[in-house]
């Protein structure tokens, strides 16, 4: 760590405090790349959960499209040769001057969303919750060409 700056060293100190301690994930391990001169973590928030490349960078710092698409590989090259876990995303750690600490997490392609089990049988087994009748559309139509929305109506509510 001592081939990067006392400010790149302070923002990988903060975020690490953020993951480990206030996140508690449980596992957390600091890298440098010697090549972009980046300190690095690699850690997963649970056990069951996928690691992740997380890198701690300056809100001041810029990077090119190109920087951002090979993001991933330039980071798995810098893994020491015993690793072979396969990541997915990096989850880049925007700090600014003031420390205040933002994620954003990149993936290759869309990411795979699942839907929990209790969701899937909960939505799938319910009939349609409501039917909306024709005097309904037939006054939000009138109101949509008309341009206009009563208020003068005492039994209208606002939510």
């Amino acid at each position: 760590m001592n081939l990067c700056n006392p400010k790149q060293k302070a923002f990988a100190q903060r975020v690490y405090f953020d993951l480990k301690i206030c996140r508690k994930w449980s596992k957390l391990n600091v890298y440098f790349d010697e090549t972009n001169k980046w300190i690095f973590f690699l850690g997963k928030q649970s056990d069951d959960q996928p690691f992740v490349f997380v890198l701690p960078m300056s809100c001041d710092e810029q990077l090119s499209v190109d920087d951002l698409f090979n993001l991933k590989s330039k980071l798995s090259l810098a893994l020491p040769s015993d690793i072979t876990e396969n990541i997915e995303s990096v989850l880049m750690a925007i700090i600014a001057n003031d420390f205040t600490l933002g994620y954003f997490n990149f993936t290759l392609g869309l990411p795979i969303v699942t839907m929990p089990d209790i969701l899937q049988s909960e939505t799938s087994s319910k009939p349609t919750v409501s039917i909306i009748d024709n005097e309904f559309t037939d006054e939000i139509k009138n109101e949509i060409t008309d341009d206009r929305w009563t208020t003068t109506n005492t039994n209208t509510t606002w939510d």
